[in-house]
């Protein structure tokens, strides 16, 4: 066993001092408790402990096009969503299976050294791309795993289903990658990674992607076997036309009706939502799993955050396309772009304010943790005993919150920290980050430059 005593660990919604972290040999939580007198300690003179931060929504492979569509191309009038997509299929039409375990080993490295200790991959490059299927259907799947086991990072599968290119559109030969020949095909795919003993959930693509029955079949499929049920919903005005064109109800009004939403339902991104879909999402106990960074980057839009907590939902954080890697500055993004959108502050704190100037920065490290840990089915995102000892260490000396104290120093974290302020990191137990290294960081990054080498010369 091993107890580390840091100046403070977070727990029960804030900072306190005077407790040490018993990791126990299994990788979990043991206790937290003050350390017993003449206790052998790891202390942590400087540090503060959080809960390892929970990415809930990733596509490891654009890391490779990160910086490479950061401009209007030529004769276009306008840039956006769609313009940026055809961007992402140049890289997924070329990436072949090292590759793409280089490139998520990249990203997953990343992803620990700013404090990530669990990822869900919504996984759907899953074919050749000169069409067929590989030896081993489920090449890239695996790849993508041994990426996450080598980065240290513990990793949720979120295998995709994806049928066709929207309503009423012919197939998109870009997307022959991603597509199944059936709803099966798909479901196959996931029962077998479950029978690799891996971590798995079920990912409808969206609606647009999928016919209803396919729908039906993984989400029925899902709730059978009590997985998690990711998809995206509403990020694009577009996705809502079509649904309502096709169904006659917009994509949550239409999960709703349907019955796939419960406590175990995530949507992405979640922009577009009107009142009704907020209430009944809430209601039902759903994440919505919000990436602000990417979401700007996008032109998506703003998520309605205020409405969706006031309804019962929760809140987790992803990365998505990987254009920055920053949990804590998801967690204030969300927050930020609210203040943005209304002219006001503390947008996302109590309505009658506050007695503890800690707590929207409480509610938004629990967006970044615990939402996430529930999201993905682990057991993890809180300092507590009998949880995966995943965990993070904040140096208080780091010069982005160097001298806050009191009841300021968890809102200058949220706020403020910089990722240079990470500097250890454990995950269920085994240390991945040490003095702000990774300890995959040389083969990670020099197998990333050749790759994007062989890629974009």
């Amino acid at each position: 066993m091993e107890i580390l005593l840091p100046d403070f660990v977070y727990v029960d919604g804030s900072l306190r001092g005077g407790l040490a972290v018993h990791i126990g040999d299994d990788g979990t939580i043991a206790k937290v408790a003050p350390p017993a007198p003449g206790a052998t300690l790891t202390r942590l003179a400087g540090r503060a402990l959080l809960p390892g931060f929970v990415n809930g929504h990733s596509h490891a492979f654009q890391r490779a096009i990160r910086g490479r569509s950061e401009y209007r191309q030529k004769g276009r009038a306008t840039d956006d969503f769609w313009t940026w997509r055809e961007q992402m299929y140049a890289a997924a039409m070329r990436v072949d299976p090292d590759q793409l375990e280089a490139i998520s080993r990249m990203a997953f490295v990343e992803m620990a050294l700013a404090g990530i200790t669990s990822v869900g991959e919504f996984h759907y490059l899953h074919h050749p791309a000169e069409g067929g299927r590989y030896d081993d259907p489920d090449e890239l799947a695996v790849r993508v795993a041994k990426a996450a086991s080598d980065a240290g990072v513990e990793l949720v599968l979120l295998r995709v289903g994806y049928a066709r290119a929207g309503f009423g559109r012919e197939p998109n030969p870009r997307q022959i990658r991603f597509i199944d020949r059936s709803a099966d095909e798909t479901l196959g795919a996931v029962q077998r990674l479950r029978g690799r003993g891996m971590r798995t959930g079920v990912a409808p693509h969206s609606v647009r992607a999928l016919p209803l029955e396919w729908l039906r079949a993984l989400a029925d499929y899902a709730q059978a076997h009590r997985l998690p049920l990711h998809m995206h919903l509403s990020e694009q005005p577009r996705e809502i036309d079509e649904s309502v064109a096709e169904h006659g109800l917009r994509p949550g009004a239409l999960a709703l009706r349907e019955g796939w939403v419960d406590e175990r339902f995530t949507g992405v991104h979640g922009v577009h939502l009107e009142q009704g879909e907020i209430d009944g999402l809430g209601s039902r106990g759903a994440t919505i799993c919000a990436c602000p960074t990417t979401e700007r980057n996008l032109g998506d839009g703003i998520v309605r955050a205020k409405e969706l907590l006031a309804a019962g939902a929760r809140i987790c954080f992803g990365t998505d396309s990987q254009i920055e890697i920053a949990p804590l500055q998801d967690a204030r993004a969300l927050e930020y772009h609210l203040r943005l959108q209304k002219l006001e502050r503390a947008i996302l704190g109590s309505d009658e304010g506050d007695d503890r100037p800690d707590r929207l920065a409480a509610r938004l490290l629990d967006c970044a943790t615990r939402s996430g840990a529930r999201a993905l089915g682990l057991p993890s995102g809180r300092i507590e005993e009998g949880l995966s000892a995943d965990l993070v260490a904040v140096d208080l000396d780091d010069p982005s919150i160097c001298g806050a104290a009191g009841p300021a120093l968890l809102p200058t974290m949220v706020f403020s920290a910089e990722r240079t302020a990470v500097r250890e990191v454990w995950a269920r137990g085994v240390k991945i980050v040490s003095e702000g290294r990774h300890i995959q960081q040389e083969r990670a990054v020099r197998d990333f430059a050749r790759v994007m080498a062989e890629l974009w010369s």
